[in-house]
């Protein structure tokens, strides 16, 4: 995992040169990027989007597996239970009976918190 700078810019969030340049923060650890946008780029030339963080991003083929937080985190559930200890296996945050009240509750953080949209809170 690599943490980028906080302040996110018109290219996206950036990469610092070094790990004292901010505590937190490190350089891209694979490829030398400058910036998260280089990442979406070198998965898609012609990508014209926002550039988000954060980025599941596989190495072997070199493509951004997917950058929405609650997705990663329940792929993370289930998607690589074999390379876990047996005992560790089949651990669910997201149990069936609450899925629907947790996707309300991320539903209204990603569109208020997330994405700030102050005029969509309640009241």
């Amino acid at each position: 995992m690599t943490a980028v700078h906080y302040h996110m810019g018109e290219n996206g969030w950036k990469f610092v040169e070094s790990k004292d340049e901010l505590e937190g923060s490190e350089p891209d650890p694979n490829y030398g990027a400058e910036y998260i946008r280089d990442i979406y780029h070198m998965h898609n030339p012609d990508y014209q989007g926002r550039y988000t963080v954060p980025v599941l991003w596989d190495k072997k083929t070199k493509t951004i597996v997917n950058n929405e937080s609650s997705e990663i985190i329940r792929m993370f559930y289930t998607e690589f239970d074999e390379l876990l200890p047996e005992d560790k296996r089949g651990v669910t945050y997201y149990p069936a009976k609450l899925a629907k009240e947790i996707d309300e509750i991320n539903d209204w953080v990603y569109d208020t918190v997330n994405n700030g949209y102050p005029s969509s809170l309640p009241g």
